[in-house]
């Protein structure tokens, strides 16, 4: 097999909660099968989690001073704050960039409030209290013509050797807009599942036995779980043996226990907060349903719902992009809109009714996400593209050497 030259990943990684914090926590070490590879992340992250990772790990901060030792950098780059030291150093120095989503405003965003705030800060340490006002208010302003700034994924495609995604979607808009890119698309890459007994999974998690669990991954904004907890409260009229476990921290803005309190549903339930991988993998198979009904357009399939999916349960999707593509023998896919809440609680009635349905749609979700999205073909993907662009770049050395003698 042909060997690739060293590869900086670029990523967010765990303890950070995102579904791409997850995927590259599950294709790192597929990858390392496959090429050198050394990882960079949140400098916090990196000063603490070096131990038991099976390839280097080291800060953001480390970059610049190693680079020169890598033939390609790869960057995620996702829709969220936590990717503003991802881009900035893509800026700076190019590469391979993998969008995750085309939609990367919260960078744009993100990157200038933390510029904002440093220059405020100044302001007010040196000129005081009335300068501080002024420059202010034109910051605010500033910050509100953002929301129609410049595209950032004009400026990635001018910036990169290379761009992978991950939806077909994203793939035929970008090969339309930008013909001479070099552009692939890889599939999300998940684990195996461990073998976990669901009545044992229960009983080392505490939860009743008896219960009908519903259960969602991810706490932001963008998971939509303000309309599954309207139908979950729904469905404890019919069914209140029901259980509602919310693995991973709320966003700061998102009030999930107030509107779990304010629909009287509280106590049935459950928010885990951050958990390990083999509490991870206990939760998702002692649920009997997953829920996710964030969609997206531009990004790939939700790594949430493949790993539910893989665990072998049925999955409540919203009929939308990227979702909306997955087999309707593998998921339950609701309308969004005024009919979503209602569609829902027919489902999860359904479902609790009828174990014979839950195990139907449970094999064959676990039947697609194994093998359709399996790690290996993900990081044959990658080498496979990573591969054609150093057969590129000889190409255009060879061709600049035959023009120089």
């Amino acid at each position: 097999m042909a060997q690739l030259t060293r590869i900086a990943y670029l990523s967010p990684l765990a303890p950070t909660e995102s579904d791409i914090s997850d995927y590259s926590e599950a294709l790192l070490p597929q990858l390392c099968q496959w090429a050198q590879v050394d990882a960079y992340t949140d400098d916090r992250v990196a000063a603490t989690q070096k131990v038991g990772r099976v390839y280097p790990l080291y800060g953001y901060r480390d970059l610049p001073a190693q680079r020169e030792r890598y033939g390609h950098m790869l960057y995620h780059l996702g829709n969220g704050p936590e990717h503003v030291p991802v881009f900035a150093l893509f800026q700076r120095f190019g590469g391979v960039a993998v969008l995750h989503d085309l939609e990367l405003t919260a960078i744009l965003h993100a990157q200038t409030v933390r510029q904002d705030l440093g220059f405020l800060r100044t302001v007010r340490r040196q000129g005081g209290l009335g300068p501080w006002l002024q420059n202010a208010g034109e910051v605010l302003l500033r910050g509100r013509r953002l929301q129609s700034g410049p595209e950032l994924v004009s400026l990635v495609m001018r910036r990169a050797e290379g761009v992978m995604v991950h939806s077909q979607a994203a793939y035929e808009h970008l090969r339309l807009r930008f013909p001479e890119a070099r552009i692939a698309q890889a599939p999300i890459g998940i684990p195996v599942p461990p073998q976990i007994d669901p009545l044992a999974a229960r009983r080392a998690l505490e939860l009743p036995e008896d219960a009908f669990i519903c259960l969602s991954l991810g706490l932001d904004p963008a998971k939509r779980i303000n309309v599954a907890l309207q139908a979950f409260a729904r469905l404890l009229d019919r069914c209140p043996n029901a259980l509602y476990v919310l693995i991973g921290e709320p966003s700061p803005a998102y009030p999930i226990t107030e509107q779990a309190q304010t629909l009287g549903i509280a106590d049935r339930v459950c928010l885990t907060g951050p958990v390990d991988a083999v509490t991870f993998d206990r939760y998702l198979a002692a649920c009997d349903v997953g829920i996710s009904l964030a969609y997206s357009a531009w990004s790939g399939l939700s790594t949430s719902v493949l790993r539910i999916m893989s665990h072998g349960r049925p999955t409540i999707v919203a009929n939308r992009l990227p979702h909306s593509l997955l087999p309707n023998d593998c998921t339950i896919k609701v309308d969004v809109g005024a009919s979503e809440v209602p569609q829902i609680v027919a489902a999860l009635w359904a479902l609790s009714e009828h174990q014979p349905m839950r195990r139907w749609y449970g094999r064959q979700a676990a039947r697609y996400a194994q093998s359709k999205h399996t790690l290996s073909a993900a990081a044959q993907r990658y080498f496979d593209f990573l591969y054609n662009l150093e057969s590129a770049r000889a190409g255009k050395e060879l061709v600049l050497s035959e023009q120089l003698v």
